[in-house]
C-alpha cells in the first residue's frame, strides 16, 4: 500500500472540505486502489513520520487559536527538526493552502518548503490560476507569498485585482520531494476540476520518486 498521511482542518478551515477535495483528488489517481489515506491531528505528527508515510500533507495553520491573546502554534522545536529529517531521508511533503500559513521564517518547516504565506486581501476574491498550458479562474483567498523562486520550480502563478503573486512550485529536497500549492479556501474551490486536477498531478509527481 501506498501511505498518504493528512494533516487537515484549523480554526479558518474545515477539514470536511479539506478531505472532500483531497479525496476527490486521489480519486483521480491511476493508483488510487493501492493508497491508503490516513487523517491524522497534530498530536500524532510525530509518531506518524516515525512510520515512515509515502507521502504527508499539511493543510494546517501553525496557529490552534489565532483569536487569542495567547496563541498557541503546533509546530514545536522538536517537529520541525524531525519533518525536516523524514524529507531529506526520502519522504515526500505537499504543504497546501493553510499549509504555508503562520509558520515562522527561521523554520527548518519554511525554509524546506522554500516559501510561505504572507497575506490575503479580505474575503473571496476572482483569481486567475496561471499554468503554462492553460489558465483557470476561481473565487478565492488570493494567496500572497514569499518564495525562494531561484531555488524551486514554479509551476502555478496567480493574478487578481490586488496583484500577482506565486500559487504553487515544487523542488526536491535531499533525497525527498517538496510540493507547494495554494489554491483553495471553499469547498467549491477545492472540488473545482481544474484545482483537482492540479491537485491530484502534484500528488502523483510526489510519489513517484
Amino acid at each position: 500500500m501506498v501511505k498518504v498521511a493528512a494533516l487537515v482542518g484549523d480554526y479558518w478551515h474545515g477539514d470536511a472540505s479539506v478531505r472532500a477535495g483531497l479525496e476527490a483528488a486521489i480519486l483521480r489517481l491511476s493508483n488510487k486502489d493501492e493508497i491508503e489515506l490516513q487523517y491524522i491531528s497534530y498530536q500524532e505528527v510525530s509518531h506518524v513520520i516515525d512510520n515512515q508515510p509515502n507521502l504527508f500533507i499539511n493543510a494546517k495553520m501553525n496557529k490552534l487559536n489565532p483569536k487569542d491573546k495567547q496563541v498557541i502554534t503546533w509546530l514545536t522545536e522538536e517537529l520541525d527538526k524531525k519533518i525536516e529529517t523524514y524529507v531529506k531521508a526520502g519522504g515526500s511533503f505537499l504543504a497546501w493552502h493553510a499549509g504555508l500559513a503562520g509558520y515562522p521564517s527561521e523554520s527548518s518547516y519554511t525554509q524546506m518548503l522554500r516559501g510561505a504565506f504572507d497575506y490575503h486581501p479580505p474575503g473571496l476574491q476572482g483569481v486567475i490560476y496561471i499554468q503554462k498550458e492553460k489558465t483557470f479562474n476561481l473565487a478565492d483567498e488570493h494567496y500572497f507569498v514569499t518564495c525562494d523562486e531561484a531555488n524551486t520550480e514554479v509551476y502555478l502563478r496567480s493574478t487578481g485585482i490586488e496583484g500577482d503573486s506565486i500559487a504553487g512550485w515544487k523542488h526536491r529536497y535531499g533525497k525527498g520531494k517538496i510540493c507547494c500549492l495554494t489554491p483553495a479556501h471553499t469547498r467549491e474551490g477545492m472540488l473545482n476540476e481544474n484545482v483537482s486536477s492540479l491537485l491530484a498531478s502534484k500528488i502523483d509527481w510526489l510519489l513517484n520518486k
